[in-house]
C-alpha cells in the first residue's frame, strides 16, 4: 500500500485536508476526452463536511480550463456524470452497489474507509497517528479508463 502523510492539527482540520488532496488529485488523473468539456464534477455521495469544505476550497478554482462544481447526492440513484465521487466512511457500506452505478463510467472513486480499497476505491484516505495519508490502487484507476501522473504514486510513496 502506498501513502502520503499530511500533520493534522485537530480532527476538525481533516475535512479540509480531504478537500485539498481531492483537488490535488484531480490534477493527476487524467480522463478520457469526452469528460474534458463542461465542467469538472466532483461528487460526495450522502452527507459529509468534506462537501462544505470542497466548495470553499475549489472556488475561482478550474482544472485544466474546466470550473469545478461540488455536486452533492443524497442517493445512489442520484448519481450523475461525475469525474470524481467521494464516498465517505458512512457509505462505504454500499461499495458494491456504488461500483455497479459507476460500471462505464470514468470516475475516481475515493473513499475513507480501511479496506475500501479491496471493494473497488482508487484512492482512500486513513488517519494514523493523527497524520491523514492516502492509500493507492492504481489497478482501482486504470479499470475506470482513467489515466494516472506518476507524480500521484510519488505522493503516495513519499508517506509509505
Amino acid at each position: 500500500m502506498l501513502y502520503l502523510i499530511l500533520p493534522l492539527q485537530a480532527q476538525t482540520g481533516i475535512p479540509k485536508a480531504q478537500a485539498m488532496f481531492i483537488y490535488n488529485f484531480s490534477r493527476l488523473v487524467e480522463w478520457p476526452v469526452a469528460y474534458k468539456s463542461g465542467p469538472f464534477v466532483i461528487g460526495v455521495l450522502g452527507g459529509s463536511s468534506v462537501a462544505d469544505e470542497l466548495e470553499v476550497y475549489a472556488m475561482g478554482k478550474k482544472v485544466g480550463t474546466q470550473e469545478i462544481q461540488i455536486k452533492r447526492f443524497k442517493t445512489l440513484q442520484e448519481i450523475a456524470v461525475c469525474h470524481i465521487l467521494f464516498v465517505p466512511f458512512a457509505r462505504t457500506k454500499q461499495m458494491a452497489e456504488i461500483q455497479a452505478t459507476m460500471q462505464g463510467k470514468n470516475t475516481l472513486i475515493i473513499t475513507e474507509k480501511n479496506g475500501a480499497l479491496n471493494e473497488g476505491s482508487a484512492i482512500n484516505f486513513v488517519i494514523l497517528a493523527d497524520k491523514i495519508k492516502f492509500e493507492l490502487q492504481t489497478q482501482n484507476i486504470t479499470k475506470y479508463g482513467l489515466k494516472y501522473s506518476s507524480k500521484l504514486q510519488e505522493m503516495a510513496n513519499a508517506g509509505s
